[in-house]
């Protein structure tokens, strides 16, 4: 009968059970998504529970079955049942916080209208760009719950666990025709020193039931390293964030548009039992994944030129250890960041060393984001684009860093064997991925 059915937590205003006569809220409602040409009742309108007493005259019958109702043993058994519901509601977490679409709650650079409609008894906040931070709440664990109507065809989405204005974990949204058969519906990604990772994990994109024109209703669910998503009241999650790649464990909020936002609710440390502890990486164990290199510091490249290797800074110049992260992903955004202006590009170098018990080829398994040389020994062995931009440079997946991205043969030599790797970026996400099909016979450089 209802979209959804929300419990508020109950106030003790004292120790103990609380009586019959206490004030009980169970707020339902259905969401105005549901209905795109209807508004809909709107959510978190509380409902009080209310006594009754019998006006003179009222037949004896009656009377009766009021006693019956509110007998000694009812209401000591409601009592037990509002006690049970409030120790339920303790533990999984603090009480829900409703949070008001209005001025004084908000801030923004004069990008946002804050309005009031028949329906939204805490109001709508219409983004028609830019976005708006929330003032006064710091978020690390818990229930995110919102409705958003989009605006054509723009992105819009929550930051959470925000440092600064460069540095937060962002999902947002994509509204298209096709969805929820278009492979990119909903998208998590981080942001670094002011750089969207987007393109750096295509597993935490994909379809959802959203609607292009009327309401959504989200619901986030984050606990330590892990997020779940549920879009329009999905009985399962929507997408599984299994790591969140972010940088910090708390922080603060912001929406993001064009798109107007109603109904926030957040329940801190309401977790609904997702663990906190990272899901398992799948290439945990792979003995093939190289791991560790040497990172140079950046310099400017100019556009039309390909970096040489005589050109790579010399071992007395500066350069420090990095090693890859999940799926063997060496994160250079992690880094600098984008150290140059839009649309210049800066080059880094990577070298590691791989020893072989013999000459031999081995072939490789090679992921990046933009354009990418690889030497062995001093020649160029491969070299390759990835740009989303670029219909006829966007590699396989969509233009995302994946070690499907391309594959090429390595030629080493018995004994020790330099790699060295030049990337140049000028976009978002900045970094690669090496992986030996084989790795007999050979042995990776440690940290």
């Amino acid at each position: 009968m209802f979209g959804s059915v929300r419990w508020r937590a109950f106030r003790n205003e004292q120790k103990g059970c609380p009586s019959f006569a206490e004030s009980v809220q169970p707020a339902f409602w259905k969401s105005p998504g549901t209905n795109p040409q209807s508004l809909g009742p709107p959510r978190n309108t509380p409902v009080r529970l209310v006594t009754f007493n019998s006006p003179k005259g009222v037949p004896r019958p009656y009377a009766g079955v009021m006693k019956t109702l509110l007998s000694k043993d009812t209401l000591n058994r409601m009592a037990l049942c509002l006690c049970f519901l409030s120790a339920l509601s303790i533990a999984q977490g603090a009480e829900p916080i409703t949070i008001r679409m209005t001025a004084d709650h908000w801030q923004n650079k004069e990008n946002a209208e804050f309005l009031r409609q028949l329906g939204f008894y805490h109001g709508l906040m219409r983004l028609n760009s830019g976005r708006a931070a929330l003032k006064d709440i710091t978020f690390s664990n818990g229930t995110i719950e919102f409705d958003v109507n989009t605006i054509g065809r723009g992105m819009p989405g929550i930051a959470f666990r925000e440092q600064d204005e460069n540095n937060f974990e962002l999902l947002y949204l994509r509204p298209d025709p096709s969805c929820p058969a278009f492979r990119a519906c909903i998208q998590y990604t981080p942001q670094t020193h002011g750089v969207s990772l987007w393109d750096f994990f295509p597993q935490y994109q994909t379809r959802a039931p959203l609607r292009e024109n009327g309401w959504n209703h989200i619901k986030m669910v984050v606990s330590g390293s892990r997020m779940n998503v549920f879009v329009n009241d999905a009985p399962s999650p929507t997408l599984e964030v299994g790591r969140l790649e972010g940088d910090a464990m708390k922080g603060g909020l912001h929406l993001q548009g064009p798109a107007t936002f109603a109904n926030m609710v957040i329940a801190p440390d309401a977790v609904e039992g997702l663990p906190p502890e990272p899901a398992r990486d799948l290439l945990d164990e792979d003995r093939g994944l190289v791991r560790h290199w040497r990172l140079s510091t950046f310099s400017a490249l100019p556009n039309g030129k390909d970096p040489v290797y005589d050109e790579m800074p010399s071992a007395s110049q500066e350069w420090k250890t990095i090693g890859s992260e999940r799926r063997g992903l060496v994160n250079i955004s992690r880094v600098f960041g984008k150290p140059l202006p839009e649309s210049n590009r800066a080059v880094v170098w990577l070298k590691t060393t791989i020893a072989s018990d013999r000459k031999q080829m081995k072939k490789v398994d090679i992921g990046w984001t933009r354009e990418l040389w690889v030497f062995v020994n001093g020649k160029l062995v491969f070299a390759g684009q990835n740009f989303f931009e670029l219909d006829g440079a966007r590699r396989f997946p969509d233009g995302r860093c994946s070690l499907d991205n391309g594959s090429f043969t390595l030629p080493l030599e018995a004994g020790d064997n330099e790699v060295a790797v030049a990337i140049a970026n000028n976009f978002f996400g900045w970094g690669m991925m090496l992986r030996l099909a084989d790795p007999e016979g050979v042995h990776l450089a440690a940290k």
